[in-house]
């Protein structure tokens, strides 16, 4: 992986996950619950809950929007992750955002991507989301950071995709067969079945730059030309 990190920089790595409350969430603090547990393990330990407030939360106690943790492998006062709401709309579709940041030496970008990624990839399973994109940023800098969530009617694929995007495939939300065709045929890093929906990985690590015949595939894969969205890893 390319190094981007100097001594002043700081990153964050993280997802957005575009789901549906179940039928058993009587609120968004139990999707938040349910969001925190879907995470499991990471390198063969549980995530804590950081602060008393988090811990009281996961305990049952109150209601919430955002949960701070902690892994004891990054046990740094500013290494965290954190699980939080994004607006939920009446027919009970709405965002989970999960961010990992990591105070680390070296290149600590590749730290919280490897992370970012295995987390994600344990949400998908645990929550079954109908879109999902992880992407990196600096701290410090501006601008959007996730790409554009909104669904082509036709092939119900985001009209943006980033640095690592899911679709789902379940019943009634898409994804055709000839889509998946399409789909598998592009020239990413990878791209591939994940669960019952279809992963592209444009790059190894945001830091990456696609081809430019992903690029120009991408644009093809739709009626409309679909963009792609870089992590946002410049500083204002």
């Amino acid at each position: 992986m390319e190094r981007v990190t100097a001594m002043d920089d700081a990153y964050a790595a993280g997802s957005e996950l575009v789901l549906r409350m179940e039928a058993s969430d009587d609120t968004e603090s139990t999707v938040l619950r349910r969001a925190v547990a879907a995470l499991g393990r990471f390198a063969g330990e549980d995530l804590q809950p950081k602060g008393a407030r988090s811990t009281r939360f996961l305990n049952g106690e109150g209601e919430a929007m955002t949960v701070a943790l902690t892994h004891p492998a990054h046990s740094a006062l500013n290494s965290w992750v954190q699980v939080s709401l994004g607006d939920f709309e009446p027919d009970g579709i709405g965002s989970v955002f999960m961010t990992v940041h990591l105070d680390e030496p070296g290149d600590v970008l590749q730290l919280e991507w490897e992370m970012a990624v295995a987390l994600t990839t344990q949400l998908v399973a645990g929550l079954s989301p109908g879109l999902v994109h992880l992407t990196a940023w600096h701290l410090d800098g501006h601008g959007q950071i996730y790409p554009s969530t909104r669904l082509r009617p036709g092939s119900n694929l985001p009209e943006e995709f980033g640095p690592w995007t899911y679709v789902s495939g379940a019943s009634g939300k898409g994804l055709t067969d000839q889509v998946r065709h399409r789909l598998a045929a592009l020239p990413a890093y990878a791209s591939q079945p994940l669960g019952d929906g279809w992963l592209v990985r444009a790059v190894e690590n945001p830091a990456a730059e696609p081809t430019e015949q992903f690029l120009d595939a991408l644009k093809a894969l739709d009626t409309e030309p679909i963009t792609y969205r870089a992590a946002r890893l410049a500083a204002a």
